[in-house]
């Protein structure tokens, strides 16, 4: 007579089970772990190559590509002609040239006034997603409405999720901007054209562009978001022995929802569009513009305190004038912060301040 096979008991499997759940619950955050690094990896290979293609502009040009247009000029009855963004520029030097063949350079890159022609003329590649310009960990919408111009582009993937560095609060220096980002026009200090021999304070020490975590379209998930900041704690900040860190503050304290569209275009320079970020506020803090600016015009694109923010625990990647990438942390000392802000100031950074 044969013998009988044994099976697993109740409590054998649940045992089994039970050690399955454990396995599984151990391996998640690491498959998680390994995910994000490869994301934050492909981060910093966006922001080399943007700093690539920005050192062949200059290789071409002698200077580095302007940010935008300060002015107000109007050029065959189109405004802001020349609003394009850094990125517009480069995008010969990034394996790019359809999408710069796409830019009517002969109007406004967006909007023109009524009816928008800016927008219809340039409509393709303002639609355009170019994967160079997108953070891949930051999964936020930006915008998905065109209702506001008809549908003229629905959708608009065309997001950045990088902005060029403007440096600090340039009401605190005679209007003169200390950070490498220039502008065509009229308008202050903003048109100086910047080159490789203005980075005086070294330019493995002066940042040129960063990251910002892209809005929600209106859902205000990230945190992040623009607020108003009343224009007299802007000016009162002024005379505090850090006025820039006095206006981080004011507007850290800031509690008026604004809107949350951050990033939704690459083509144009606005501030918090496809733009600028500054180091008044240091990485992953709140981000403001000034209660009295419109989103439009010189004020929307570098007064405002629309800073460095990211997906990644703990920091923000920076390109640096070098081309070099670094991961800066939150907790990074304000003084560095602002150091790597400006191009000429004068300060002296050390290597191991990051």
């Amino acid at each position: 007579m044969g013998s009988r096979r044994r099976g697993f008991t109740l409590i054998e499997l649940l045992v089994v089970i039970a050690i399955i759940a454990v396995l599984i619950a151990l391996l998640l955050p690491a498959v998680q772990a390994a995910r994000e690094a490869a994301r934050r990896a492909q981060c910093v290979n966006n922001l080399k190559q943007l700093g690539l293609a920005i050192h062949n502009y200059v290789s071409s040009n002698d200077t580095l590509p302007p940010s935008g247009n300060a002015g107000n000029g109007v050029v065959n009855g189109m405004p802001n002609v020349q609003n394009g963004s850094l990125k517009s520029r480069i995008l010969p030097f990034m394996e790019q040239q359809q999408a710069f063949n796409s830019i009517n350079w002969s109007v406004s890159q967006l909007w023109n006034g009524g009816g928008a022609p800016g927008t219809q003329i340039n409509a393709t590649v303002i639609a355009m997603k170019i994967n160079s310009f997108v953070c891949p960990s930051d999964q936020n919408p930006c915008n998905t409405d065109g209702g506001w111009n008809g549908g003229i582009v629905p959708g608009y993937p065309g997001m950045s999720s990088y902005g060029n560095n403007t440096g600090l609060n340039r009401y605190y220096t005679n209007w003169n901007q200390q950070g490498p980002a220039y502008f065509l026009g009229d308008d202050g200090g903003l048109n100086n054209k910047i080159t490789i021999a203005s980075f005086t304070d070294g330019t493995s020490n002066t940042a040129v562009m960063s990251e910002w975590v892209l809005g929600t379209a209106g859902q205000w998930r990230n945190g992040l978001n623009l607020v108003w900041t009343p224009t007299t704690d802007w000016w009162s900040a002024g005379s505090q022995p850090n006025p820039n860190l006095a206006d981080m503050q004011s507007c850290q304290n800031s509690t008026q929802t604004n809107w949350d569209f951050k990033g939704e275009y690459w083509i144009i320079h606005d501030g918090g569009r496809g733009g600028s970020y500054n180091h008044v506020n240091t990485p992953n803090k709140k981000a403001c513009v000034l209660g009295s600016q419109n989103n439009n015009g010189v004020g929307s694109q570098v007064d405002h305190r629309i800073g460095a923010s990211s997906k990644h625990s703990g920091g923000v990647n920076v390109l640096f004038a070098d081309g070099s990438v670094k991961f800066i942390k939150d907790s990074v000392n304000y003084a560095t912060w602002n150091a790597i802000s400006t191009y000429g100031a004068g300060e002296v950074v050390s290597a191991d301040a990051f």
